[in-house]
């Protein structure tokens, strides 16, 4: 194992029953990778690491303290060593699966849905690793991020194998490609969905964040097919830079499958592609793009396009994406869309749909970049809507700051309630016949994340029982 890493062979031999990055799951005869944490040096849990078993410890630090009949592998980078370490003690399961990945800043959640339920629908046995978390037949698990570390990643891979599942659809997010949390898995195919601003607190500038998302599509083979929108200008760099074959998406400029609006209601949206009219659940234009890109993974997979049409005709919003509760000729919409692009495709599309006034609940999440803020408060400022300011997972920031970024860009008088539930309480209250109430950034999560601690929370339910109560 130790060699296909390209590490130096250990001095001490054992058989190697266990990769671990974290002390407390060590057994016997582990290979333990002390990677650091956010907030955490992982030197300190090297020696809970060996006193649970560990035999090889894999460090970028040299220790001051050895133990005899412990190995000491000294690395540079610690992230990609553990994993070419996951790529050999997994044998290279990605090898052996048909690997989907999902890039973009907007769209991959509701894109791989689509997609995972897709072709589960027609007998291609599925799993699915995104936002909302781990999901194959009859299984469901919460994942802490949009895709999860490497270790983690190889787990349901092997899972997967082990359940004679064939495709995995999987998120890539442009932090986990920077901490090479998917260095080394073999995709089939990429599919780019859309690129704007976000995530510039951790990756500083666009270019930066821009490069992140091109790498895995750098590194695809040349047998492998790179799906990209070519509506989007980014797209011209994916195309650029990779070797595999290129199957193209798009509405408004060329592509090879072409899409053409045919209607968007409140019932749903529908597309002409190909000679033919799909018809869909799904409510916001842009979802036309999300379906096209599924449809030219069914070009690269040869299944018929009439499959889809039938499948999407049927298939239910995914959850936390453009949900609708409609009440007494009132419509509620919940969505997650927490970048500028997202929220204003979001309230776009229900500004052009609602017949009577538009009442949006919406805040930004505490230690991320705070330059959106500001544009989203500059955006909510042209709206002929009624605002109200509120919170949404704070983390480690005053809820009142962020509210004060929000508002720097608000000329116009807006509501402040810093409860979110008062927030949304206070919107349906003061809803009318034909209006539309947003409730925007969190989607389905169920928690509200403050000060490092989880607090159970959700949009959905706050909303239902406000519904039941009335």
């Amino acid at each position: 194992m130790l060699r296909k890493a390209r590490l130096p062979l250990a001095k001490i031999n054992h058989d190697v029953y266990k990769l671990a990055c974290d002390s407390r799951v060590c057994v016997e005869n582990t290979v333990f990778v002390a990677i650091d944490g956010n907030h955490v040096n992982a030197n300190q849990f090297i020696e809970d690491a060996i006193s649970k078993g560990a035999k090889t410890i894999v460090t970028e630090r040299i220790q001051e303290v050895t133990h005899p009949n412990i190995n000491y592998i000294y690395v540079d980078n610690i992230r990609k060593t553990l994993a070419l370490l996951a790529k050999a003690f997994y044998n290279n399961v990605s090898k052996k699966l048909k690997m989907i990945g999902i890039i973009g800043t907007n769209g991959k959640t509701t894109t791989s849905t689509i997609g995972y339920s897709f072709f589960n629908s027609i007998g291609k046995k599925s799993m699915l690793i995104g936002t909302n978390g781990v999901f194959f037949k009859d299984y469901e698990a919460k994942l802490e991020n949009t895709t999860p570390d490497i270790l983690t990643i190889y787990q349901y891979l092997s899972l997967a194998k082990r359940k004679k599942i064939t495709t995995v659809f999987m998120e890539i997010s442009s932090i986990s490609v920077d901490q090479y949390r998917v260095y080394g898995i073999d995709y089939d195919c990429l599919i780019f969905t859309n690129f704007s601003q976000d995530h510039l607190d951790y990756h500083k500038t666009m270019d930066r964040y821009l490069y992140c998302k091109l790498i895995p599509f750098i590194k695809l083979s040349r047998f492998a097919y790179a799906i990209v929108n070519t509506d989007d200008e980014a797209s011209k760099s994916f195309t650029k830079y990779t070797d595999a074959h290129i199957v193209s998406f798009g509405v408004e400029k060329p592509a090879d499958i072409l899409g053409t609006i045919h209607s968007s209601l409140e019932s749903g949206i529908s597309f002409y592609t190909k000679d033919m009219l799909f018809k869909t659940k799904l409510i916001g234009e842009f979802n036309v793009m999300n379906c096209l890109s599924i449809l030219a993974l069914c070009s690269v997979f040869h299944i018929p396009f009439s499959k889809f049409q039938e499948f999407i005709s049927n298939f239910q919003p995914v959850d936390g994406r453009m949900n609708v509760i409609r009440y007494e000729d009132k419509q509620i919409w919940i969505d997650y869309a927490h970048t500028f692009m997202a929220t204003k495709k979001v309230i776009e599309e229900a500004s052009r749909l609602c017949r009577g006034k538009l009442h949006v609940i919406i805040g930004c999440g505490g230690n991320r970049e705070k330059e959106k803020r500001f544009m989203i408060g500059s955006y909510l400022n042209s709206l002929d809507a009624r605002i109200i300011l509120t919170t949404d997972n704070p983390r480690f920031e005053d809820p009142l700051d962020i509210i004060s970024d929000i508002q720097s860009g608000i000329e116009k008088r807006v509501e402040v309630i810093p409860n979110r539930k008062e927030a949304i309480l206070k919107g349906l209250e003061g809803l009318s016949k034909k209006d539309y109430l947003l409730v925007l950034g969190k989607g389905c999560e169920k928690y509200m994340d403050i000060r490092g601690v989880k607090y159970p929370y959700s949009d959905l339910e706050v909303i239902n029982e406000w519904i039941r109560s009335h």
